[in-house]
């Protein structure tokens, strides 16, 4: 079993991968749980609750991600569906990986969904329009990347689940994340 679960989260932009990416660069195991919801989304048990609650994301057994996310990051209560789909499954899966590992795990977590309640909360957090900037760059449209704001919560809760580093860029973000494991005692 885990010796140690921490959870990073953040709003969309804020920075969660390239922290997951450098800690796991550190040597520490890292699970990111949008990975394995998407797995789970793709499993063909997920097939007929896509079909009966989001048919126009299903084509020829496939599911559409972009329709989906369409979809969902428009409208809340479609979001609410298929969170209450995902979740209990996705957390299935967590508790699996947590007792099969050893030593410090660092979870990514899009939606943290009372998570922050279990497990200590490293928040990446970053100004909305620095996120809006960086998820320009990585080919988003303004749009949807407005949309996926919107459907998140605001900047004052994500500050509340946690240790907050805030993300000015990369030298910084590294920097931030240092400290956090030396303060921990967790390198």
């Amino acid at each position: 079993m885990a010796k140690k679960v921490i959870i990073i989260t953040g709003p969309i932009g804020s920075g969660k991968s390239t922290a997951t990416q450098y800690l796991n660069s550190l040597g520490f195991k890292t699970i990111d749980l949008d990975i394995v919801s998407n797995n789970i989304l793709n499993s063909s048990e997920s097939l007929s609750f896509l079909e009966n609650y989001f048919p126009t994301t299903v084509e020829k057994n496939f599911i559409n991600k972009e329709t989906l996310a369409s979809i969902v990051f428009n409208d809340r209560e479609k979001l609410t569906i298929l969170e209450d789909f995902l979740h209990p499954q996705v957390l299935t899966k967590l508790q699996e990986i947590i007792s099969e590992s050893e030593g410090v795990i660092f979870v990514e977590v899009s939606a943290p969904r009372n998570l922050q309640n279990d497990f200590d909360c490293l928040v990446i957090f970053a100004p909305e329009h620095t996120r809006k900037e960086r998820l320009k760059k990585r080919g988003m449209e303004i749009l949807d990347i407005e949309n996926r704001i919107n459907s998140q919560k605001d900047g004052e809760w994500w500050l509340s689940l946690g240790t907050v580093l805030h993300n000015q860029d990369l030298n910084n973000l590294y920097s931030e994340i240092d400290k956090y494991l030396h303060i921990n005692n967790l390198h």
